[in-house]
């Protein structure tokens, strides 16, 4: 049996590991062994460990993040030493046989390059994508600490191989956020639970940018000009806790806009699926509104460079082209443009299951070099 390591930090991660971790469970060849930490233990960001147990997973750790509310890049890295530091007396407790870990998030950075020192095998999903900020640095980081990679496309398939990894350890499965989304169970009830009618809000989801600090709070105040002008209903979902969170968060909520603090991925889909687009700077804009033909207005740089399908409209930290770009977003929705999703078909879990049993976890596979 193959007992597969998974940390979860946030909404973010969790959504891509809860397609993988449901096909484990199905699984009499796999076993899994779970920790949860970051935002999932912290009470104002919305407590989710108990959405992931609610899911029916079982947390086998947890480990303490974030211990205080500093918001800068330094408190970043403290918390990231947290993880780094306790995270290998769970691998040394659990002794996995494989490292799934994922993205460009701080707990998966820490799991990725304690399995490199302690000789576990770690397979890393979606490296190789262009994602600007300090993300891109995290993600290649992490990459290049790697054993195997799970590609999220072509484009990153093909840069993956010229930062030297060996192209027969890459595979091109697509991105399982894919798979959360699709499988999602349709609720329609979600339009009463907050008040909103079918096509006729916005959803507002804006984090901060770690190299463009200080200007967190006037890049916000620019979005809500924007949609204030333009008279369209909105409901904002808070933004994660990267350093330059709490400057967005205190206009956010003294905007008068409806808000939430944390949404559970079933909720979130609902109501992106039924919005007419989604305003921000969330890689859910690039990866998973193009599934649903819903436009997404991307602000400013945080996914410069990204492989973006043909429903992204990209504007800068600009009034005028946020609502021109908001304009745009209704006239797509009302004549029922129709898009392709270059990120996957919804099959993503069940192809990285299936490679994950026929890799070599041998200790031959440990010893990395450069293939240039």
């Amino acid at each position: 049996m193959i007992n597969i390591f998974i940390i979860t930090e946030r909404r973010a991660d969790y959504s891509r590991f809860k397609p993988i971790l449901e096909l484990i469970i199905e699984d009499k060849d796999l076993d899994y062994t779970l920790v949860a930490t970051g935002a999932h233990l912290v009470k104002s960001m919305g407590y989710t460990k108990n959405e992931i147990l609610n899911d029916g997973f079982k947390i086998h750790y947890e480990i303490k993040m974030f211990t205080d509310q500093e918001d800068s890049g330094a408190s970043m890295v403290r918390s990231f030493a947290r993880v780094a530091d306790q995270v290998t007396y769970c691998l040394e407790d659990s002794k996995p046989d494989l490292i799934l870990s994922g993205f460009d998030i701080g707990a998966n950075l820490a799991v990725t390059i304690a399995g490199a020192h302690m000789n576990i095998p770690v397979a890393h999903i979606q490296g190789g994508e262009v994602t600007g900020t300090i993300d891109e640095s995290i993600r290649h980081a992490m990459t290049k600490f790697s054993h195997f990679h799970f590609a999220s496309n072509q484009d990153a398939t093909n840069r993956l191989i010229k930062l030297g990894e060996l192209p027969e350890r890459i595979f091109n499965v697509g991105c399982p956020s894919i798979d959360a989304i699709l499988n999602t169970e349709d609720n329609p009830d979600i339009l009463n639970r907050f008040g909103l009618k079918h096509n006729d809000y916005f959803i507002l989801l804006q984090h901060p940018v770690t190299s463009e600090f200080g200007d967190s709070r006037n890049q916000i105040l620019i979005t809500l000009s924007a949609i204030k002008i333009s008279n369209e209903n909105a409901i904002i979902i808070l933004p994660n806790n990267d350093a330059g969170y709490s400057k967005i968060i205190d206009e956010l909520k003294g905007s008068n806009i409806k808000f939430i603090e944390s949404l559970k991925i079933s909720d979130y889909i609902n109501l992106l699926k039924r919005s007419t687009g989604l305003i921000g700077n969330s890689s859910s804009g690039i990866h998973e509104t193009s599934t649903f033909n819903i436009p997404t207005v991307n602000i400013g740089t945080r996914q410069n460079g990204r492989l973006r399908p043909k429903n992204v409209i990209d504007v800068g930290y600009d009034e005028k082209e946020i609502l021109k770009a908001i304009l745009k977003c209704k006239q797509i929705r009302n004549n029922g443009i129709e898009f392709e999703n270059p990120y996957g078909d919804g099959r993503s879990a069940n192809k990285i299951i299936g490679i994950i049993k026929t890799l070599d976890l041998s200790p031959n596979i440990i010893q990395k070099k450069i293939t240039y």
